[in-house]
């Protein structure tokens, strides 16, 4: 149903591109403005023809030569790593903004020259008396996610939801009660401040306890195949505990072959253990044979799985995983002192998490409190303003000003400035894929 539903806002906005790209023309054009040189100034100092370098930059020629972009990365006196680096920023899947009101016609037709403040008006999806509002661009790709914002109405319930792959969803509760029915089997109810995880493959069902008020509740998640990607059915002549199924399972799990099982080679680059070493462990039938749990524990780290998740598989089970944290699970960063700002997790800090899913509080400092940062890890943010005044400025052209209700999702290794532009805290739901480091 995710998929059906994603589907639904991408047919919303037929113009945004399918897949991840960069803009090589407009990087360089913005780069050129803002050294003060003409097109024809920049063609003669590069030794490329103007009618050339017109094409590229307006976007019609998306490619160049590598001679042609050492010319110009010397014209321009810019690293060409740089350059390249610019002309992500103007991928629009590295700068989503979302904003209540439409963009304005002025701002369409200037859309080539300084396109630092385009938009797209949010569309809400009504669904069975519920409404959801996906503040992420629509598309799927590997290194992007999904974030949505979901008002379940008033004794409404979202039934029969499941993910095509055996993904990760994390999700928080910020009002109501929230019921939550997991593979037909567990039932857990959440209230407000609460957060939760599970593996998306398996049927779920979301039901507001409340039949006065609506409940609030955000999920992130990725509709794109994972490491991890498909179940498998344990084989059925084998002893009710064995270690050598599990890791047989892990290597089905984690191949992107249906035929093939991840190759042993592969999995000794994600967990670090040599070939030889997991050969061993996945030879392990045999309830007389020595079991090496710490390598069991550095597999279960290194994959992001839950080492009782590990012991299901040793026992033949497929269930999925469920967590729940409380109030009390939840970890706070607080940089008030340099930077004015806190960070309350939804979820507990860990290595099983692959979203993060936080609250986010940046005080005022005189009117204006600047918080700046960049990722190293390609990581994808996403932040929707709750309460107060944002102004967000990613690499070195992209920037959005924001009020409560609006949001941004961009690539944190650009570099980002928040900057609370009001006189009194801003309040922000604040996601990130992979997760801060606590």
């Amino acid at each position: 149903m995710y998929a059906q539903i994603a589907a639904k806002f991408r047919g919303a906005v037929p113009e945004f591109p399918s897949e991840p790209n960069l803009d090589l023309g407009l990087g360089i054009k913005q780069i050129r403005l803002r050294m003060g040189m003409t097109q024809s100034e920049l063609a003669g100092d590069a030794g490329m023809k103007p009618a050339a370098l017109k094409t590229l930059e307006n976007g019609y020629a998306k490619f160049t030569t590598v001679s042609n972009l050492e010319a110009l990365a010397q014209a321009l006196r810019t690293p060409l790593r740089d350059i390249l680096l610019e002309a992500r920023e103007w991928f629009p899947g590295n700068f989503f903004v979302t904003k209540l009101s439409e963009i304005s016609l002025e701002n369409r037709k200037r859309r080539r020259k300084h396109r630092e403040d385009i938009w797209f008006k949010q569309k809400p999806l009504v669904l069975g008396g519920s409404q959801i509002t996906s503040i992420t661009p629509p598309f799927a790709a590997p290194s992007h996610f999904s974030f949505w914002l979901i008002s379940l109405g008033a004794g409404k319930e979202l039934r029969d939801l499941i993910l095509p792959y055996p993904n990760q969803i994390t999700g928080f509760v910020e009002r109501g009660s929230l019921r939550i029915i997991y593979n037909n089997s567990q039932e857990l109810t959440l209230f407000g401040n609460q957060g939760f995880s599970f593996r998306g493959d398996k049927t779920h069902h979301f039901i507001n306890q409340d039949k006065d008020n609506p409940i609030q509740l955000c999920l992130a998640f990725s509709l794109t195949p994972e490491e991890c990607i498909r179940s498998a059915e344990p084989p059925k002549s084998q002893p009710s505990f064995s270690v050598g199924r599990a890791i047989k399972q892990i290597r089905n799990l984690y191949s992107r072959s249906e035929k093939q099982p991840l190759q042993f080679s592969e999995l000794s680059r994600l967990t670090g253990l040599d070939e030889k070493a997991l050969k061993y462990l996945e030879n392990t039938t045999q309830k007389e044979q020595v079991i090496y749990w710490d390598k069991i524990e550095k597999i279960s780290l290194s994959l992001g799985i839950p080492f009782s998740r590990f012991l299901e598989l040793a026992e033949g089970k497929d269930a999925g995983y469920f967590y729940h944290a409380t109030a009390h699970d939840r970890a706070l960063i607080d940089y008030r002192h340099f930077l004015g700002v806190r960070i309350k997790s939804a979820l507990f800090p860990g290595p099983q998490n692959r979203f993060q899913i936080a609250e986010m509080y940046i005080d005022p400092k005189g009117g204006i409190r600047r918080a700046s940062w960049q990722r190293k890890d390609d990581a994808k943010l996403c932040a929707y303003v709750e309460d107060g005044e944002l102004l967000v400025e990613v690499g070195k052209n992209r920037k959005t000003s924001l009020r409560a209700g609006e949001s941004v999702y961009f690539d944190g290794s650009l570099g980002y400035i928040f900057t609370n532009t009001g006189n009194k805290p801003a309040k922000l739901l604040f996601a990130s894929c992979p997760p801060i480091i606590f």
